[in-house]
């Protein structure tokens, strides 16, 4: 629904909290004791996590994340040191975008020892559970509640089509100041210190713990059968394989190109970004938590028509992140999803002006003035709705094409999505309007639009249905409503952003 469709899968499938305590947390350090040549020892997986009366840990927090606090721009030590609304979040981001910028990423074949993070940060380099095992510390002594930091043993899943590849690792996952159980990624590295294997980028990807753990206790994550008898899944494994360039962070997506570094702070483009799904950061991995079925709600994309009210709630939200822009950041995520969706899904960018190859912003408050004429629906228009080329929702709407086009003559339209008896495909079927809408009086008169999938320009390639343009004409269409998208939310958060 947004201008990539593929996605994280199954997030919030599990029980980040932990199905049940496993009280064996053993596992062999992989190296001898000191003053050894040979064997290894015996050790407690929680003790890799330290806490708030860990020395190095404090200082590290008072003196090195503090010091990198004062060149981000916007970072807030006053906020991040507080207990204020926003203030826990507010940590998580500058702890995993300290870890990223501070700690090389090494990436090794599975074989070498863990490091305690004391160990990491006097190495400044690890591979994907080092640099895990400090983001969760830090965490840990800069107050944030054991309660809501877990380390997750599992395998990161890449989907090619029908096929998948699986990759042993370990990750973080934090319980942000809403409740949601977030991914922090430690393969995200804006260093590393050795070459790692390339791979072609996956369709959609999923993260599956095994195991999960903090500095009180060790939990399995899968049916008791899943641990028992040959080939059971075992605490013991080696569990790093995963490549940072594979799991990437070079966002593509148009948030990540609206907001470049001379108008936005880095972190905040990274805090931004863990309203996604997956912190993963590329495109093609990454799906809009705003985007999954349970959350759905039309006038979050402008779809079924829904123009003026989709607007509405961009404007609150950029009210809200105006107010209080570090607080309300997930507030701005949403309204440049809306921004974009705009373009990607309605009409104007069919009928809005065009100069030098670029499409105009759109002016919600003054809508005259971004459009040379009125959207025209009719019979020979290049938007032709009477000619009958386009569906219409027959379970909700027995008009004819004539009287759909004069229906939306002159107004902005999208295309339908979600409605009962009209799903296009398996994850639409699974999609829900919500029921004050449903049940409005001009709800029907909706049924009358086009399907979403036959004239939204959401993805660089048309989708399987579509049926506005040639594919010449989509590839025009896509980047001129990408770049003016783009532009729109550059200029929402330039108006907006006040640190």
């Amino acid at each position: 629904m947004c201008f990539s469709t593929s996605r994280v899968h199954k997030l919030r499938y599990w029980n980040w909290d932990g199905e049940r305590i496993i009280h064996d947390s053993i596992v062999p350090s992989s190296r001898p004791p000191i003053g050894s040549q040979r064997g290894n020892y015996d050790v407690d997986v929680r003790e890799f996590l330290v806490t708030e009366r860990n020395a190095v840990m404090r200082r590290t927090l008072d003196t090195d994340l503090r010091k990198y606090m004062e060149k981000l721009l916007g970072a807030n030590w006053s906020l991040f040191s507080s207990r204020q609304p926003g203030a826990f979040d507010h940590r998580a981001h500058i702890i995993a975008e300290f870890v990223a910028e501070k700690i090389a990423y090494r990436a090794t074949n599975g074989l070498d020892p863990w490091q305690f993070p004391d160990e990491t940060l006097a190495l400044k380099s690890g591979d994907c559970e080092d640099r895990a095992l400090l983001i969760a510390s830090l965490l840990l002594a800069s107050g944030v509640s054991s309660f809501n930091v877990r380390v997750a043993l599992g395998k990161f899943r890449a989907w090619f089509g029908k096929k998948h590849q699986d990759f042993d690792h370990v990750w973080v996952m934090y319980k942000d100041e809403s409740g949601k159980w977030q991914v922090i990624e430690p393969a995200r590295a804006k260093k590393s210190s050795s070459k790692a294997t390339r791979r072609s980028l996956p369709d959609g990807s999923e993260y599956i713990p095994y195991y999960l753990f903090n500095d009180a206790h060790l939990w399995a994550a899968q049916p008791p059968s899943e641990y028992q008898g040959k080939g059971a899944i075992s605490l013991k494994r080696n569990w790093s394989s995963l490549y940072p360039e594979f799991a990437g962070w070079v966002h593509k997506s148009i948030l990540n190109e609206a907001l470049t570094r001379d108008i936005c702070p880095a972190w905040v483009l990274n805090a931004l970004n863990l309203n996604f799904t997956s912190v993963l950061g590329q495109k093609s991995l990454t799906v809009d938590v705003v985007d999954l079925p349970s959350a759905y709600d039309p006038r979050e994309h402008f779809d079924n028509g829904y123009i003026a009210e989709g607007w509405q709630l961009v404007s609150q939200r950029l009210a809200q992140f105006n107010a209080h822009s570090i607080v309300n950041l997930e507030a701005f995520h949403r309204a440049a999803h809306g921004i974009a969706d705009f373009y990607a899904h309605t009409s104007f960018g069919h009928f809005g002006s065009v100069a030098g190859g670029r499409l105009s912003v759109y002016d919600p408050g003054n809508p005259p003035a971004s459009l040379p004429q009125p959207p025209d629906y009719s019979a020979g228009s290049s938007f032709n709705l009477a000619s009958g080329n386009f569906t219409t929702n027959a379970a909700l709407w027995d008009g004819t094409h004539n009287e759909a086009a004069a229906l939306w003559q002159g107004k902005i339209i999208s295309g339908r999505y979600a409605q009962s008896r009209d799903s296009h495909d398996l994850f639409e079927k699974i999609t829900f309007i919500p029921a004050a809408l449903r049940k409005a009086q001009d709800f029907p008169q909706r049924a009358s639009l086009p399907h979403h999938n036959e004239i939204a320009v959401d993805e660089d390639t048309p989708k399987k249905g579509h049926l506005l343009y040639s594919s010449a004409d989509y590839a025009a269409q896509y980047r001129r409503r990408y770049d003016a998208a783009k532009r729109h939310i550059r200029e929402a958060f330039q108006q907006n952003w006040k640190p």
